[in-house]
């Protein structure tokens, strides 16, 4: 469970181990650190939540999503593959026993059919998309900037948050960060979890990388 001095409430989940009866080999059925580094953050700013609509992409148990609605957020959407439903439903489940409101829906990266079934209930889109743990190489980045770029909101205010986590690639977030600036965004960065710098200048392993649009308002 999730416990800081903003929430009102400690935010329960639940997860499934490698050994347990609804594990899903190649999703996240646990909560990864850097998600949890990530929910902490927002809880530190409870300002960047707080009355906006949020979509979680690669949700996994939810935990970032779940902090959003437990800070306020006015609308808050877990997303993830189909495989992924059973466990992001139970947590949906457990979140409401806890009086915190979240939907979850299905996310295939860059799917049209998804994107528009997301949209049936934000016709204006979300004002923060959030995820951690999705750049990878071995992922779909290209489908996942393309359900980002459709699913964020046009205005001067729209963020996309996304927690990284160092794992000998530069290249993959290199290509990420590229799309996005052809795209017209601003890409800033910062270190999270206040590691000290190693040997190559590096602040630690975990990092914010936050895109919005430019020149808008």
């Amino acid at each position: 469970q999730l416990e800081h001095p903003v929430l009102p409430r400690p935010v329960r989940l639940e997860q499934r181990g490698a050994t347990s009866e609804g594990f899903v080999a190649s999703t996240s059925s646990v909560a990864w650190p850097v998600a949890e580094v990530l929910a902490r953050h927002l809880c530190d700013r409870p300002e960047l939540v707080r009355g906006r609509s949020v979509l979680e992409v690669g949700a996994g148990i939810g935990i970032v999503g779940a902090a959003c609605a437990a800070l306020g957020a006015k609308q808050v959407v877990l997303t993830d593959s189909e495989c992924a439903l059973p466990l992001l439903e139970r947590n949906r489940q457990v979140l409401a026993e806890d009086s915190f409101e979240v939907e979850v829906s299905r996310l295939e990266w860059g799917s049209l059919e998804d994107h528009a079934e997301l949209l049936r209930g934000a016709p204006d889109r979300f004002d923060l998309i959030v995820a951690s743990d999705v750049i990878i190489a071995s992922f779909d980045t290209d489908k996942l900037f393309a359900s980002c770029l459709a699913l964020l909101a046009q205005t001067p205010d729209a963020r996309i948050l996304i927690a990284f986590e160092f794992r000998e690639d530069w290249e993959t977030v290199g290509q990420f960060i590229e799309w996005a600036e052809e795209a017209g965004m601003e890409v800033t960065h910062q270190s999270l979890g206040g590691d000290e710098s190693d040997d190559e200048g590096h602040d630690g392993d975990q990092f914010l990388y936050t895109f919005c649009w430019r020149g808008k308002g």
